[in-house]
C-alpha cells in the first residue's frame, strides 16, 4: 500500500510542476533565511569549555569608595585590583585553580628583514591560564611557575603569527621582539576558536589574542596595559597614565583593572565564597573595602545566558526571520490548497469507487513530506549562501581587522543545524498542509459527481 501511495504522490507532484516548484521554493526561501539567522545565533551562543563551564567562575569584589553607586548586576561590577589579585592567588583551597589576565599590544618582529613587523593584541596572564582554559597547542607548551617567578622573557604565539613570521614551521626556541624586548617562543597555539572571547570580559567575536606573555615580565618591563581603570578619586586624575607608566603607584592603588578567574570544584564553591568573605573582612581592618561586602562568583553558563539575552540585534533578527518564515508558510498553504483543490473531482470519483479516506490522506501526506524534504534540501543551500554573505558583511564591516578563518566557525552549518533545518522543513510543511488535506478529503463526493 505504501508503494502504491508513493507512486500516486510522485504522479501528483509531476502534475502542475510549476506549482510544485513554487511551493518548494517558497518553503526553501523562508527556511533558508530562518536557518541562516538561527545558525548565527546558535554558533555565537556556544558556551566555551562546555565540559566544565559550570566550574569556571569570574571572581569580583566590590572595593569601591563608599560614595560609589549601587551595582544592580554582576556585569556592572568592577574587576580586581592588582594587589588583590596577588593576594587571591596566594589562597590555597584543594582542587581550586586560579588565573587572571589583562590585555596589552605591541609590534612583533623577527630578525629576518624580509618579514614585515606585525602590530597585534595580546593577553598578559599567569601560567595556570593554559591548564584552566585549555587552548590547543600546535608546538611546545605554556610556561611554568618557575619561569613566571623569574620574570624571564618568554612568549606563546598563535598559529596565525607563527604562519606569518615563521612560515608555519616549529618556531619553539626562536626569538621575537616586542619593541626593544626580546622574548623566546616556548609554545605555538593551534587554531583556538571561541564563540566569544570571554576571558577578558569583552565577549568579542573572531578577535583572538595572537600572543601570550607572563604577567611578571609585562609588569617589570612596563608593557602597555590596554584596560579600563576603575579608580578611587585619589587616583582618578592620573588613571590614564596607568596604561603606560606609574606602574608602582598602580600596583598599590585601589584601581580595579585585572580580570580574575577561578576553576572551582562543586564541593568547594561554598568554601571559596567563605574564604573571599574572610579575605574582605581582613582587608576591612586595614582600611580597605569601605562598602558593605559584595562579591560575585559567576560561572560561564550564567554569564553567557545574560550576554546572549542582551544581544538585541540578534534577538530582533531572530524575530524577523521567524515572522518571514511564517509568511512563507502561509503562502505555501495557499499554493498547496490551490493544487489540492484541483483534484476534488478525481478524489470524489475514487471515494465513490470505494477508496477509503485514510488512503487519500496517506497519499497526500507522503506528497507533502516529499515537498518538505525538497524544501529543506534547497533551504540548506539557501542558508549556506546566506551565511557566506553574512560572513563577508561581518568581515567588511570590521575593515578586515578580523580574519576569515576566525569568522568561519561562527557562520558554519554543522550537522546539528542541517538536521534541524530538515526536521523544521518537513514538520512545518506537514502542519501547514493539514487544512488543504482536510478540505480535500471532506468535500462531499456527490457534489462533484453531479456536475459531471
Amino acid at each position: 500500500m505504501f508503494n502504491y501511495n508513493l507512486q500516486l504522490a510522485l504522479k501528483s507532484l509531476r502534475d502542475k510542476p510549476s506549482l510544485t516548484f513554487l511551493t518548494i521554493l517558497t518553503i526553501a526561501i523562508g527556511l533558508g533565511f530562518y536557518t541562516t539567522v538561527k545558525t548565527m545565533s546558535y554558533q555565537g551562543g556556544q558556551v566555551p569549555l562546555a565540559h566544565k563551564s559550570k566550574n569556571i567562575f569570574l571572581v569580583q569584589m566590590d572595593n569601591r569608595e563608599i560614595t560609589a553607586e549601587e551595582v544592580a548586576h554582576q556585569s556592572r561590577l568592577v574587576d580586581t585590583t592588582y594587589k588583590d589579585t596577588l593576594n587571591l592567588m596566594a589562597m590555597d583551597l584543594p582542587g581550586v585553580k586560579q588565573t587572571f589576565n589583562w590585555s596589552t599590544y605591541g609590534i612583533l618582529n623577527v630578525e629576518d628583514e624580509n618579514i614585515n613587523p606585525l602590530r597585534t593584541f595580546a593577553a598578559v596572564t599567569s601560567s595556570d591560564f593554559f591548564t584552566m582554559f585549555e587552548p590547543p597547542f600546535l608546538f611546545g607548551n605554556g610556561w611554568d611557575k618557575a619561569i613566571e617567578n623569574s620574570g624571564e622573557g618568554v612568549i606563546v604565539i598563535s598559529k596565525l603569527m607563527n604562519d606569518k613570521l615563521f612560515g608555519g614551521k616549529n618556531s619553539v626556541g626562536e626569538n621575537v621582539r616586542i619593541g626593544t624586548h626580546t622574548l623566546k617562543i616556548i609554545g605555538v597555539l593551534d587554531t583556538w576558536h571561541l564563540a566569544r572571547k570571554f576571558y577578558d570580559r569583552s565577549f568579542s567575536t573572531a578577535r583572538p589574542d595572537n600572543f601570550f606573555i607572563p604577567y611578571t615580565f609585562a609588569m617589570e618591563n612596563e608593557l602597555p596595559r590596554r584596560a579600563g581603570f576603575d579608580c578611587w578619586a585619589g587616583n582618578a586624575d592620573i588613571s590614564r597614565s596607568f596604561r603606560t607608566e606609574n606602574t608602582e603607584r598602580l600596583i598599590n592603588s585601589e584601581c580595579s583593572w585585572v580580570t580574575f578567574w577561578a576553576e572551582i570544584p562543586d564541593d568547594q564553591v561554598e568554601s571559596y565564597n567563605q574564604q573571599l568573605h574572610n579575605y574582605i573582612e581582613e582587608q576591612k581592618s586595614l582600611g580597605r573595602f569601605p562598602r558593605e561586602i559584595l562579591t560575585y562568583v559567576t560561572n560561564l553558563n550564567d554569564q553567557f545566558t545574560y550576554i546572549n539575552g542582551r544581544n538585541d540585534f540578534m534577538n530582533v533578527f531572530s524575530l524577523i526571520s521567524t515572522l518571514f518564515f511564517a509568511v512563507c508558510l502561509l503562502n505555501a498553504v495557499g499554493i498547496i490548497l490551490a493544487k489540492f483543490m484541483r483534484r476534488t473531482k478525481e478524489v470524489s470519483l475514487r471515494r465513490a469507487l470505494g477508496a477509503k479516506k485514510k488512503t487519500i490522506i496517506a497519499q497526500h501526506i507522503i506528497e507533502v513530506v516529499i515537498i518538505g524534504f525538497l524544501g529543506g534540501l534547497l533551504g540548506i543551500v539557501v542558508a549556506h549562501f546566506g551565511l557566506l554573505g553574512m560572513m563577508k558583511i561581518a568581515l567588511y564591516s570590521s575593515d578586515y581587522t578580523r580574519q576569515l578563518e576566525d569568522l568561519q566557525p561562527l557562520y558554519a552549518l554543522d550537522f546539528t543545524m542541517i538536521t534541524n533545518a530538515f526536521i523544521t522543513g518537513i514538520v512545518c510543511t506537514l502542519v501547514t498542509s493539514i487544512y488543504p488535506i482536510w478540505r480535500l478529503c471532506n468535500t462531499p463526493p456527490a457534489s462533484q459527481l453531479k456536475s459531471q
